[in-house]
């Protein structure tokens, strides 16, 4: 058999060697559903000027690997960034656009490195008296880089 000072042999063995094995992964949902709170938003005039109410939905599919859970929040993704998340937007300068401002709760659906896919859906809930509301929906997902 030839050693490993002969040319090429570790080139050839890493070709003929099978691919180190995936680990199992696993996937599922964190949901935000149905946050209700005031937003600096709006296009007119009259929006600019006060608050409006905004409901917020978000969904992020995260993927770790399969095993049981640990009862321990360290050990999970915790909802809890989402909700931290939305908090902060209600607080920032005012954004005219609903699209705008799901991208960025896109975005931040998107942060933890676990996070593959979102669902972000933002609504008005009192410019249309017949509706419940009207908004917009965004999804995106992580570029797969594994």
């Amino acid at each position: 058999m030839p050693d490993d000072s002969q040319s090429g042999y570790i080139t050839i063995m890493n070709v003929l060697r099978p691919p180190p094995a995936r680990a199992v992964m696993r996937r599922y949902d964190l949901v935000l559903r149905d946050y209700v709170g005031d937003f600096h938003i709006g296009v007119w005039d009259h929006e600019k000027t006060r608050t409006q109410r905004v409901r917020v939905s978000l969904t992020v599919t995260v993927e770790v690997p399969n095993r049981p859970f640990v009862d321990d929040l360290d050990a999970v993704v915790s909802y809890e960034y989402l909700i931290q998340g939305v908090e902060a937007f209600q607080q920032s300068p005012h954004i005219q656009l609903l699209e705008v401002l799901a991208e960025k709760l896109l975005a931040l659906c998107l942060s933890p490195p676990e996070a593959v896919f979102a669902r972000v859906q933002v609504e008005k809930l009192e410019i249309v008296p017949q509706a419940a509301g009207v908004g917009v929906v965004l999804t995106g997902a992580r570029e797969q880089s594994r």
